[in-house]
C-alpha cells in the first residue's frame, strides 16, 4: 500500500466544530423533552416529578428553558385534544 494511500486513511475525516451560539437542535430537543413530560404526567400526576425533570431540564438546555418547555407541553396537550 503507498504511503499516500496511508495517509489518507490515518486523516481525520471530519473538522472539530467550534462553538458558535445557541444549538440549531435545541427547540427540537425541548419537544421531544416536552412530549415525553406530558406523557409522564398523564400517566403518573406527578406534580414533584415533573418539577425534578424540568429543573434537570435547565441544565442541560439552558436558563429558561423549564418554560419553553412547559409552554411545549401546553402547546401538544391543546393538539391533541382538538
Amino acid at each position: 500500500m503507498p504511503s499516500s494511500t496511508l495517509s489518507n486513511i490515518l486523516r481525520k475525516p471530519y473538522r472539530i466544530m467550534r462553538k458558535t451560539g445557541p444549538l440549531p437542535e435545541r427547540g427540537i430537543l425541548e419537544r421531544a423533552r416536552a412530549r415525553e413530560l406530558l406523557d409522564t404526567w398523564e400517566a403518573t400526576k406527578d406534580k414533584d416529578l415533573i418539577e425534578r425533570h424540568l429543573k434537570a431540564g435547565e441544565k442541560l438546555y439552558g436558563e429558561g428553558s423549564s418554560d419553553r418547555i412547559r409552554s411545549h407541553m401546553r402547546a401538544i396537550h391543546d393538539d391533541r385534544n382538538r
